[in-house]
């Protein structure tokens, strides 16, 4: 059993610490726990109920209501709210609570009934993005550990994996060959892997070489596999490395290949269109930018 502070318990749920003292007192909500030094903590079960009540008052209802229902009416009443796979805050917001939770059972669950619902495409762009930005947040203002995201990305990884080779069609013989990869010091994989599912599923070839590749090697790999493009997701900056620096590296190995950039760094940058060069603001623009090349593929 974990044992959560008042101030871990706010940074989780966003419920500010004044505001649960006066819930406990007002509501009766949780049972009093102390240490053998008579210091106040919550456990797992607490955390569950809070993230419960948050989302509920998120999503309209007064806690005074809240306060009047049983654990089980509680729990219905969230359920309900996540049955609505077209609600995007309480999508992101039940994402946030399992993934908080390590639940892997329910995470899984929230996205098996988007993708059902909404397909995969959708659900990536409508849900999963804006997760992953709220997950970077929470990460930055020290809500979460880095095991909370690994746990939460990782899921979605293996989901995007599996939606691709389920519906890959067979390559095409007007096809283009794309090379997709991660520059040194890039391990975000969530993008780079539903630019391959969308290539694949038009019938593209792909080969996919995954986070953190070498320079040298990317060179290498173009001479051999000779990619139509080649196309990588740039999140963060590391070092002297910055936006510029990166390009000119990845330009100097891919020779004629025309290089499709998309990511965090492209999208917050002021930079205009190069030759053998296409920024992609927001990586949901890439089926325009696949249609705008005449590079799609009829069914």
């Amino acid at each position: 059993m974990r044992k959560f502070s008042i101030s871990d318990i706010e940074s989780l749920t966003g419920i500010k610490a004044h505001t649960i003292r006066v819930w406990e007192q007002r509501y009766n909500f949780f049972t009093s726990k102390r240490t053998e030094t008579n210091i106040r903590y919550y456990d797992d079960a607490d955390l569950c109920l809070f993230l419960n009540i948050a989302t509920l008052n998120e999503n309209g209802y007064k806690i005074s209501k809240i306060s009047e229902m049983d654990l089980d009416e509680i729990s219905s009443f969230v359920k309900n709210l996540q049955e609505d796979h077209y609600n995007v805050n309480v999508q992101v917001q039940m994402l946030s609570n399992a993934m908080l939770k390590m639940d892997e059972m329910e995470f899984d669950e929230i996205l098996d009934g988007c993708i059902n619902d909404l397909g995969m495409e959708k659900s990536i762009t409508d849900i999963i993005f804006p997760f992953l930005r709220k997950v970077g947040f929470m990460w930055q203002v020290g809500t979460i550990n880095p095991a909370h995201e690994h746990f939460a990305t990782h899921k979605i990884e293996q989901k995007i994996i599996e939606a691709t080779y389920k519906h890959a069609k067979k390559n095409n013989k007007n096809g283009k060959r794309y090379v997709l990869f991660l520059p040194p010091n890039e391990n975000h994989q969530v993008g780079l892997l539903f630019a391959q599912y969308l290539l694949k599923v038009n019938g593209h070839q792909t080969l996919y070489l995954g986070q953190n590749l070498p320079y040298d090697s990317l060179e290498e790999v173009v001479n051999y596999y000779d990619p139509d493009f080649a196309f990588t997701v740039l999140t963060v900056a590391s070092g002297e490395e910055n936006l510029q620096t990166i390009i000119q590296k990845l330009v100097s190995r891919l020779g004629k290949t025309t290089l499709i950039l998309a990511g965090n760094l492209v999208s917050v940058s002021d930079i205009s269109e190069q030759e053998n060069i296409l920024f992609i603001k927001n990586i949901t623009q890439f089926t325009q930018v696949i249609d705008k090349l005449n590079m799609s593929i009829a069914s």
